[in-house]
């Protein structure tokens, strides 16, 4: 378990930002309201509930299992564990090219065909395991997206504008929680996950003060492409990158 807090106080969080109840969740998700109310009592959620829950709560199903503390399900997880596999050329042709070609960025990438995955893909290094905290948390949902560290910290810098500059053994650090996370860090997480920050610092039980600066106005394009470049092979992704680079004039 690498949250801080057991997954129905963080659902139970949620659904009071979002002020929603049990009953109006279990109609929208079609699950059983006892099932429910026993998970925000302290029961560990069944896989079969984290999945309909996700889409109701507006999120991806594998972020979800993180926050759960359960293992990503392998139809879940990314493509490859390939270790050269990096999004990052690709983060930053989209950086720099007009606005208008990251729409057609997004359709090269999901115009790549589905592969049949070998074995379980994603972040699997040593390193890269964690104990609890909400540093953790933050980048077992990175990992989910097949970032290591130095991919996260030049997201983190994309989604900033250049606000957040963090080495990637700094990235290790807000895993192991030798470095807090900021405000700053979770806007910039958000940004890069994809994930409303309001919603991922009620996660975290952080408070987010009004005058941090905004993220770029690229991000939300960012995290699409992280995200949908996640079911990507090695080669497919360097078929992209050349996409990118065409889109990006380079």
């Amino acid at each position: 378990m690498t949250g801080v807090l057991e997954f129905g106080a963080l659902l139970a969080r949620l659904m009071g930002h979002r002020t929603i109840d049990a009953s109006v969740l279990s109609t929208a998700a079609g699950t059983d309201l006892e099932e429910l109310r026993a998970v925000l009592g302290g029961r560990p959620p069944a896989e079969r509930l984290l999945r309909e829950l996700a889409p109701v709560l507006g999120l991806h199903t594998a972020d979800l299992f993180v926050l759960a503390g359960q293992p990503v399900p392998d139809d879940l997880t990314p493509v490859t564990r390939n270790p050269h596999w990096s999004v990052s050329r690709v983060v930053y042709n989209a950086m720099v090219m007009p606005a208008g070609n990251r729409p057609l960025l997004l359709g090269a990438i999901r115009a790549q065909p589905l592969v049949r995955r070998e074995g379980r893909g994603g972040i699997g290094r040593p390193c890269h395991r964690y104990g609890p905290g909400f540093g953790a948390v933050l980048l077992e949902l990175a990992h989910s997206r097949n970032l290591a560290w130095a991919c996260t910290a030049k997201a983190l810098y994309a989604v900033s504008d250049g606000g957040i500059y963090l080495a990637a053994s700094t990235i290790g650090g807000i895993g192991r929680g030798t470095v807090g996370v900021t405000p700053e860090l979770v806007a910039g997480f958000a940004g890069v996950l994809g994930i409303p920050a309001r919603d991922l610092a009620v996660l975290g039980g952080i408070r987010l003060p009004g005058d941090l600066p905004p993220l770029h106005p690229r991000a939300a394009d960012v995290a699409a492409v992280i995200w949908e470049a996640r079911r990507l092979t090695t080669a497919q992704l360097d078929e992209v990158h050349l996409a990118s680079r065409h889109l990006a004039g380079r």
